[in-house]
């Protein structure tokens, strides 16, 4: 099993920053979520401070800077974990593309935005199943040994794999 501390564990993706490839396992991912929540949280409250928050919006220069360079190391780490559990990082993406799809659909055969009550709460309830289904994804213990996208990220924990 590999140790680490909890920084090293927030830091390493974004040393792996565009690496879609391979497995993170649970502690890497949330790890650098809390990272990502502290930093957030920490670029809000100087944007307030400075006086920055008001003047651009609900979001400060500083705080939208830290989101966006943060984007890319959040997906790849989000793809990774569900690589950990056996999942396609396809998972991320697909109920959002065919909830616009939907959606896009319902507005061409409706007769305005006013008619879209049910087909949006349609997407509302698929979104929120989606996120919860996510979570339990992201919860989930990964998979022990290699599986087809890549060896286990706490390395081998048997004989075979060690000898093979």
């Amino acid at each position: 099993m590999v140790e680490r501390t909890p920084v090293e564990w927030a830091v390493l993706p974004l040393k792996k920053f565009f690496q879609f490839r391979g497995r993170a396992p649970r502690a890497e991912y949330w790890w650098f979520y809390l990272m990502t929540i502290i930093v957030g949280l920490i670029t809000s409250i100087v944007d307030s401070m400075l006086g920055l928050a008001e003047s651009f919006g609900d979001n400060g220069p500083l705080n939208s800077a830290t989101s966006l360079a943060l984007f890319f190391p959040t997906i790849a780490v989000a793809v990774r974990r569900l690589h950990d559990t056996g999942r396609s990082g396809w998972w991320l993406g697909a109920p959002i593309i065919a909830i616009a799809v939907g959606t896009a659909w319902a507005l061409s055969q409706a007769g305005g935005f006013a008619d879209l009550g049910a087909p949006l709460i349609g997407a509302a309830v698929l979104l929120v199943i989606w996120a919860i289904t996510l979570f339990v994804f992201t919860v989930t213990r990964g998979d022990e040994g290699s599986n087809e996208y890549g060896p286990d990220p706490y390395g081998a924990n048997n004989l075979e794999e060690v000898f093979a």
